[in-house]
């Protein structure tokens, strides 16, 4: 009676594997080279567009958006603004900007006179905004929990941190997928050991 071992799919496997690996990487490298370039034109774009965008601090407009969350506005003509909308204003007598949904438009559409209110306040703002500005941010989109770290990123020294640390890390991605690269190909390519068998026969 014989009985034989074979170790031939061995060198199968480990070829599959290299491949895989090597995929893998270059798949990482395309996926971050894509997020950066998103992240730098959106950057880049905002300014253009005159897109702002608002970090929320308050609760008072719950549910809509909550501390945290961050808005996306546009610029709106104040002959425009319409009851429902969400501008982005400094209220009389106040130094901070509230997000406050409009309930009503009043006087002059040149520099109308605004009545707001928090959704979740019981009710009106005590002021009426007047506006005498030719446009006005209006939220278009909230973002969630992005607006911490949009504050986070206002301060100087913070921010230089992040863009430091940003660029190390996109340059060290880079640099392991440039010194792993040699490594997959030349598995890929080298050829599969031989493969011994070992027989044992016994009588």
């Amino acid at each position: 009676m014989g009985t034989s071992v074979s170790s031939g799919t061995a060198s199968g496997s480990t070829a599959a594997g290299v491949r895989f690996a090597g995929v893998r990487r270059v798949l990482g490298m395309i996926v971050g080279t894509g997020v950066t370039i998103l992240f730098l034109a959106a950057v880049v774009a905002a300014p253009l567009l005159h897109v702002g965008f608002s970090p929320v601090l308050t609760g008072s407009m719950r549910p809509a958006f909550v501390p945290g969350d961050l808005l996306i506005t546009v610029p709106v003509a104040v002959g425009g603004l319409e009851p429902g909308q969400v501008a982005v204003f400094t209220p009389p007598g106040e130094s901070a900007q509230y997000a406050h949904r409009i309930t009503a438009v009043a006087g002059d559409p040149a520099h109308p006179v605004l009545t707001t209110k928090g959704d979740a306040n019981p009710a009106p703002d005590r002021w009426r905004a007047k506006l005498n500005e030719d446009q006005v941010p209006v939220v278009v989109a909230v973002v969630p929990y992005v607006g911490n770290a949009v504050l986070w990123a206002q301060n100087p020294v913070q921010r230089a941190i992040f863009i430091a640390l940003f660029g190390l890390a996109v340059t060290g991605v880079s640099v392991r997928w440039i010194l792993d690269t040699p490594s997959a190909v030349s598995g890929q390519t080298s050829p599969s050991p031989k493969v011994s068998h070992l027989s044992n026969t016994s009588k």
